[in-house]
């Protein structure tokens, strides 16, 4: 598992899934699958409700 010492906002996860999708050749909702799976644990609410929301503006505003 991955610690977290802080909330990462929108900013962090943005790039974080522009860089998952670019390496491993992946579409948005691919990415934020890996993502869930790797980062979150499959527990989207493990660090809390904040990283959760930053989480999904980040897929918002990517998805536009």
């Amino acid at each position: 598992m991955i610690k977290h010492a802080k909330v990462q906002n929108a900013d962090y996860f943005k790039t974080y899934l522009t860089l998952v999708m670019t390496h491993r050749e992946l579409s948005l909702q691919e990415a934020v699958d890996f993502m869930v799976q790797s980062y979150f644990c499959n527990n989207i609410e493990l660090y809390g409700t904040k990283p959760k929301q930053q989480f999904e503006l980040a897929v918002q505003q990517l998805s536009v």
